[in-house]
């Protein structure tokens, strides 16, 4: 493997999207403290209110109140429109190829809100840690765009000359992969083990996974399965070639329908370009 070593420093997360973490994992909501974190930075006051009275949350009623805005979103739906804002105002750097800060955004989104809903659907526990998977899953593509602009050159310049994956490019060319790039770079954050195990684990099969993650393989598919149907349906890099093909057997194996996939689908496809305003 190429030597890549560069000290790596993931710009900290915001204050907002840590108090939010902090709610859904202790399970202690207070709206009236995230209100007031939130009101404090105009431009996600914006933002929230911006979303909350879409058609699609607002269902005709208009508010001006942030923390009614806030409930009516959910603390969950509200860290993933932190995360978005927290990519858009990462440093920025020229598009790459195809690789593009905007793109990557949206990506990050849709995968979130599939995995998070497929994990709402099989009614798992785990179904937070999913989100922030999705979220944070190909987080090492960004950083490397920053800090390693020639090595990424180089992999996108693979990805098009031989119409393959960032993964799959990464391993020609004997560089770290993202999966364990932005795994190892998350650890600083303090994300439970549970969500780095599911990023590092989203590009290995299942049978090539250590035991020790066993227990995890059902989230570590919906992670893939979620890259996939975001890649599917238009939320991914154009021209880039990666695998589109949605497989029954791993929707089988989870316990899920075509029917019930395509329903999601279209669930998603309506809220999604909304995180992006």
């Amino acid at each position: 493997m190429k030597n890549t070593n560069t000290t790596f420093v993931l710009p900290s997360l915001s204050e907002n999207i840590v108090s939010c973490l902090s709610a859904i994992y202790k399970n202690e909501i207070s709206y009236d403290a995230i209100t007031d974190k939130i009101s404090k930075d105009l431009s996600m006051f914006k933002k929230v209110l911006d979303v909350a009275n879409s058609q699609h949350y607002s269902k005709g009623v208009i508010t001006d109140d942030l923390k009614q805005a806030i409930i009516r979103l959910g603390i969950v739906n509200l860290t993933v429109l932190l995360t978005s804002e927290y990519y858009s105002k990462f440093p920025k750097f020229e598009d790459i190829g195809f690789f593009s800060l905007k793109k990557f955004n949206l990506h990050s989104v849709c995968v979130s809100k599939f995995a998070f809903e497929i994990g709402k659907l099989l009614n798992l526990s785990t179904a937070n840690d999913l989100m922030l998977a999705g979220a944070f899953h190909d987080v090492g593509l960004l950083i490397r765009a920053v800090m390693q602009r020639e090595i990424m050159q180089d992999i996108v310049n693979c990805c098009i000359a031989d119409k393959i994956n960032f993964y799959t490019a990464e391993t020609k060319l004997q560089v770290m992969t993202h999966d364990i790039l932005g795994s190892d770079l998350l650890q600083n954050w303090g994300f439970n083990q549970n969500v780095l195990n599911i990023i590092r684990f989203h590009h290995t099969k299942e049978k090539l996974r250590p035991y020790r993650v066993d227990f995890l393989n059902k989230e570590i598919n919906i992670l893939e399965l979620s890259d996939v149907l975001a890649h599917r349906f238009s939320c991914g890099f154009e021209n880039y070639h990666t695998e589109l093909r949605v497989h029954p057997m791993l929707i089988e194996r989870l316990g899920l329908s075509k029917e019930t996939v395509m329903q999601l689908v279209k669930k998603i496809s309506k809220t999604v370009p909304l995180y992006m305003i």
